[in-house]
């Protein structure tokens, strides 16, 4: 286990409420002090910069995942083996169980159920004038998105985002919001095996699939990480159209730049900012020996705005198309539902450049205070509808 000797140090505590709320001045100064970072509260080593996060995260030999990708050792041990928890060979098979029915071509189909999820709700959103983006508008899209693309029943659904929001505190340091996490995952696995055997999953849909494939656990996939990611991102995104009008005016100028768009808001605010990996070798990063057995905080949202790789990181610009982003992270452990998650995240924004002129913020953002998220938890904003919405 590595000392902070021959490190540079810094006592700050990434997980307090503050630095969780507005944690990028807290990344520069860790960028600056160097490539690794030693960590006092807890002991751990922070990579705070885009090379080495990329680097690490293509290089999983060196870089294990396998005893669990969290801060706390008791919490990573409770840990089952997952498709997040493992090395090849018993990653490859977890992630087959998902990668076909997450391809481009496997989701080509939804593609115009999840348009008309978006358009709907948006249309019926700016009716109103003014609505929560997060509560009224990503939490329900990308809720019942996955859970219709899957063939969930549609009673029982409500809780899933709030539940995945708390397990995933499950990847933090031991603090009071890790207690949340297991009973949490307790209900999210519990409600995977109670729409398993129940004879209410839609037939023919991804869900039972899984269940008829003997991988309900599978579900989980779906209900934890596929749900709250997106809400986090989606809600990123209208506070940044709102606080730039004039980037939302080239998006809504030129739709094509959508895509461009949504790289550059994944950039700006990664939906999950910490996973740890083990070293299983002694590690040379940068000139600094990390010892076999050290566990080092990954971290992509300190990686996506690093001054070394992108110019003037913290600027908006939805030209800049940050293709190279870590959000959906590297190598084998990329991200498995990143189609979906694109394909979400396009439709989304469609609806709001053929339904929104511009938005405002008019009240009080908060910030989610999570041990791995990062999003709004309430964004209320009022928009203007675009002259061609009631066409």
């Amino acid at each position: 286990m590595a000392t902070s000797l021959g490190f540079p140090t810094s006592d700050v505590d990434l997980w307090d409420d503050a630095t969780l709320a507005d944690p990028y001045p807290t990344y520069r100064v860790l960028r600056d002090l160097g490539p690794v970072v030693w960590l006092d509260r807890p002991e751990l080593l922070a990579l705070p910069r885009f090379d080495v996060v990329r680097s690490v995260l293509t290089s999983w030999q060196r870089f294990s995942s396998a005893s669990g990708v969290g801060v706390d050792e008791p919490a990573n041990t409770s840990m089952p083996e997952s498709i997040i928890k493992s090395d090849p060979p018993e990653h490859d098979e977890h992630r087959r169980v998902l990668a076909g029915q997450l391809s481009v071509g496997s989701l080509a189909g939804a593609a115009g159920e999840i348009e008309g999820a978006a358009d709907s709700l948006v249309a019926s959103l700016v009716a109103r004038g003014s609505f929560d983006a997060v509560a009224d508008l990503a939490r329900p899209y990308s809720l019942n998105v996955v859970a219709d693309l899957i063939g969930l029943p549609s009673d029982g659904r409500e809780p899933l985002p709030h539940l995945a929001e708390h397990a995933f505190n499950v990847f933090g340091p031991a603090n009071d919001r890790l207690a949340t996490a297991p009973p949490a995952l307790a209900q999210l696995f519990g409600h995977a095996f109670e729409v398993a055997q129940s004879g209410r999953l839609c037939p023919g849909r991804r869900a039972s699939e899984l269940v008829e494939t003997g991988h309900p656990e599978g579900i989980v996939a779906y209900t934890w990480p596929g749900i709250d990611t997106t809400v986090n991102a989606l809600g990123s995104a209208v506070y940044l159209f709102a606080t730039h009008p004039d980037q939302w005016e080239l998006v809504r100028r030129d739709p094509s730049l959508i895509p461009s768009a949504f790289a550059e808001v994944l950039r700006l605010h990664a939906p999950v900012h910490y996973f740890t990996r083990l070293t299983t070798e002694p590690a040379d990063i940068d000139g600094f020996l990390v010892p076999a057995g050290q566990r080092v905080l990954v971290m992509y949202g300190s990686a996506n705005r690093d001054e070394r790789r992108y110019a003037d990181p913290d600027r908006f610009d939805v030209t800049r198309n940050p293709v190279d982003q870590l959000a959906f992270g590297r190598g084998i452990h990329l991200c498995v539902g990143i189609n979906l998650a694109k394909l979400e995240a396009v439709a989304f924004l469609t609806a709001l450049v053929r339904h929104v002129e511009r938005f405002e913020v008019v009240g009080q953002p908060e910030w989610l205070c999570n041990n791995t998220l990062h999003g709004l938890r309430a964004l209320p904003v009022r928009v203007w509808p675009a002259a061609q919405s009631g066409r």
